[in-house]
C-alpha cells in the first residue's frame, strides 16, 4: 500500500464505539496529531452536528462532512503532519470514501457489540447524535448498525473495542503495525503464555518512547508508583532528560534514574551492586517499573537487576542502538560479566514489552551503527537468501542512515520472536542464535573487552565459522567470501589471522564460554545460507581443531 510521506490512521464504527476517545489515546502514544471530524465540521461551521442536521438535512450534512474530509487528506494545513481521524458513524459508508481513505492509510474499524453500542449511546446523551435522538434510540441505533455493518467490514483492520482505551489502542498497534505496509510502524508479539509481550516499533524519538511506554504500563493493569530508568552516560547525555521530562507529563508516577558508565565494563558485580542500592534506596517495590534505557550493556544489566531486585521488578526494554534493537533487547537474556568469562553471571528474565524508537539512532556513532548490523547479518545466514540479499543490496545506506531501516528491525525481531517462542531457555533451536558468539566471545576476551566491540567480535566469528563450516564439515566453498565482503560493506573488520595465531589462548577461553561442556566446546557452523547446525569439538583437540582455520 502506497501513502504519502505524512501518514493517516482512520478510526470508523458505530456511535458509542470510542472513536474520539481511543483516537486522542492512539495519537498520544504515536506522538501524532488527532482530529475529530464530527468536531473539525463543527469548528468549520459553527453550529454543532445536530444543529446541522435540523438545518441541512442528513444530505446537507454528507456533503459538508466530505468537504472537511477532503481538507483533512489533501489539504496545506496538515499536508506534512502524522494524524490520527476519527471519523463520523457514517462517514465510511458513503460512496467512494473507503477507496480514497485508502490511498492515505489504513482504516481501523472499532467493534463492540450492539448492545453495549446502545449502553453507551443512552448513557453519554444524545445531544450529538441526530439519527437516534427520537422515541426508540435503541431501535434506530440497531437498525443503523444492521444498514452499515456490511460496509464497515471493508475496513482493513477489525478491532475488538470493548475493552478500555488503553487496551483498544494496543490492539490497533499490534492489528496494524503487524500488516507490513500499512502503517509507520511495526508491532509483534513474543509468545510465550502469561509472559507474553508486545514489540512496539515507532519511527519517532523519545517522544514516540515515552507514549508507548505509558501505554504499556497501562495495559499491564497495574499502574506504578515510580519508573526506574536506567541508563548510561552516553544515553544519558542525549538523551534522558528528554524522556524524564516526557515521562513525567505521561503519568501520575515518579521518575528516578540510575546512570552507568558506558561500555562492557558497566556489566560487573561492582556496577550490578551500585544499581540494586539505587533501586533499594529509591524504595522500589514489586509493582514498579524499571526501564533498561540504552544499547546492550544497559539492556543486560538492568534487565539482571530487574530480574534479582524484589526477586523480580517489571522490566521494560528500551533500545538505542541497532544491536540492542535487533538482537539483544527481545528474548529475555539478562546478565553480567565475570573475569572467567562473558556473561557468566545472569537469569533468563522476559521483560513486559519493547519500545523502540527509530530516530534515535540518529545519534550514534558510525562504529556503533556498524557493529549492529553484524547481528543483522548473522539474522540473513539463519534465515535465507531473502534477508542476505536484503541486507546486500543496501548495506551502504543502512550504515549511513540506519534509523530508515525500521523493516530490517523488525525482520530481525520477528526471526529471533519465533525463535524464542520456541526455546525459551535455549535448550534447543534458540542455540543457533549464538552463531559467531562461540568465536566471538572469545576474541572479545582476547581484547579484554576493549580492542573490538561486540558486534565486531561477532562479525570475525562468522568469518572463522563459515571456514570452520568448510574445513570442519566439508561445507560447500564460497560462503566465508560472501560475508567477508559484506561484512567490509558494513565497515567491520573481517581479518581473523592474528586470533588464530594466538589458537592456544583462544583454546582456552572458549573452555569457559557458559555453553562448554566438561568435555567439548560447542560451535553453530553455517552450512549453506539458512541452514546451520551444531558442532562439538573435543576439548583436548580444540587448539588442533583452531590450527586447521590458519
Amino acid at each position: 500500500m502506497e501513502h504519502s510521506s505524512a501518514a493517516r490512521i482512520f478510526l470508523t464504527g458505530m456511535m458509542g464505539a470510542g472513536k474520539t476517545c481511543v483516537g486522542r489515546r492512539l495519537a498520544q502514544a504515536l506522538g501524532w496529531g488527532f482530529v475529530d471530524l464530527d468536531e473539525a465540521i463543527e469548528a468549520h461551521d459553527g453550529q454543532s452536528v445536530a444543529s446541522i442536521f435540523a438545518r441541512e438535512g442528513e444530505g446537507g450534512f454528507r456533503q459538508l462532512e466530505q468537504r472537511q474530509l477532503l481538507a483533512l487528506l489533501d489539504g496545506p494545513e496538515q499536508a506534512n503532519e502524522h494524524l490520527v481521524v476519527a471519523l463520523g458513524g457514517g462517514t465510511y459508508v458513503q460512496k467512494g470514501v473507503s477507496e480514497r481513505l485508502r490511498q492515505r492509510g489504513p482504516t481501523v474499524l472499532l467493534e463492540v457489540p450492539v448492545e453495549t453500542l446502545v449502553e453507551r449511546a443512552l448513557g453519554q446523551g444524545l445531544d450529538r447524535r441526530p439519527l437516534v435522538a427520537q422515541i426508540d434510540p435503541g431501535g434506530a441505533l440497531r437498525r443503523l448498525w444492521n444498514e452499515r455493518s456490511a460496509a464497515y467490514r471493508q475496513a482493513d483492520v477489525t478491532v475488538d473495542a470493548d475493552a478500555s482505551p488503553a487496551e483498544v489502542v494496543a490492539r490497533i498497534l499490534t492489528s496494524v503495525g503487524s500488516q507490513t505496509g500499512m502503517a509507520p510502524w511495526r508491532a509483534m508479539e513474543v509468545s510465550l503464555g502469561q509472559r507474553s509481550y508486545p514489540i512496539w516499533i515507532a519511527p519517532g524519538g523519545v517522544s514516540a518512547v515515552a507514549g508507548l511506554l505509558r501505554l504499556r504500563i497501562e495495559t499491564t493493569g497495574q499502574v506504578p508508583g515510580q519508573v526506574m530508568v536506567v541508563t548510561d552516560t552516553r544515553v544519558a547525555g542525549l538523551h534522558l532528560q528528554e524522556l524524564v521530562k516526557a515521562l513525567e507529563a505521561e503519568g501520575d508516577w515518579s521518575i528516578n534514574t540510575i546512570v552507568v558508565p558506558e561500555g562492557e565494563g558497566a556489566k560487573s558485580v561492582e556496577h550490578l551492586s551500585g544499581v540494586w542500592t539505587q533501586l533499594l534506596e529509591a524504595g522500589v517495590t514489586r509493582r514498579d517499573v524499571v526501564v533498561a534505557f540504552g544499547g546492550g550493556v544497559v539492556g543486560d544489566l538492568a534487565g539482571f537487576a530487574a530480574a534479582t531486585i524484589m526477586r523480580g521488578v517489571r522490566l521494560i526494554q528500551v533500545p538505542t542502538t541497532v544491536l540492542a534493537q535487533v538482537d539483544s533487547s527481545v528474548g529475555g537474556k539478562t546478565g553480567i560479566n565475570h573475569p572467567r568469562g562473558k556473561n557468566l553471571i545472569g537469569a533468563f528474565y522476559q521483560p513486559i514489552g519493547v519500545v523502540m524508537g527509530q530516530r534515535l539512532l540518529k545519534t550514534l556513532e558510525p562504529r556503533q551503527t556498524s557493529s549492529g548490523l553484524a547481528e543483522v547479518v548473522k539474522y540473513a545466514v539463519l534465515d535465507g537468501e531473502p534477508l542476505l540479499e536484503m541486507l546486500e543490496a543496501n548495506a551502504e545506506a543502512w550504515v549511513a542512515a540506519p534509523w530508515g531501516a525500521m523493516d530490517l528491525v523488525a525482520r530481525c525481531c520477528a526471526i529471533k520472536a519465533r525463535i524464542v517462542a520456541q526455546d525459551e531457555r535455549e535448550a534447543g533451536i534458540r542455540a543457533t542464535l549464538n552463531l559467531g558468539h562461540t568465536f566471538g566471545h572469545a576474541i572479545e576476551a582476547m581484547e579484554d573487552f576493549k580492542g573490538v566491540t561486540h558486534g565486531e567480535a561477532v562479525g570475525l566469528g562468522m568469518v572463522l565459522a563459515a571456514r570452520a563450516a568448510h574445513r570442519w564439515l566439508d561445507a560447500p566453498p564460497g560462503l566465508e567470501v560472501r560475508l567477508t565482503q559484506l561484512l567490509e560493506r558494513l565497515n567491520l573488520p573481517t581479518d581473523v589471522s592474528k586470533y588464530l595465531a594466538e589458537a592456544g589462548p583462544m583454546a582456552k577461553l572458549m573452555q569457559l564460554d557458559k555453553k562448554a561442556t566438561s568435555d567439548a566446546v560447542v560451535f553453530i557452523l553455517p552450512v549453506t545460507m539458512g541452514k546451520v547446525v551444531s558442532h562439538r569439538v573435543g576439548l583436548g583437540v580444540l587448539q588442533e581443531a583452531l590450527e586447521t582455520l590458519a
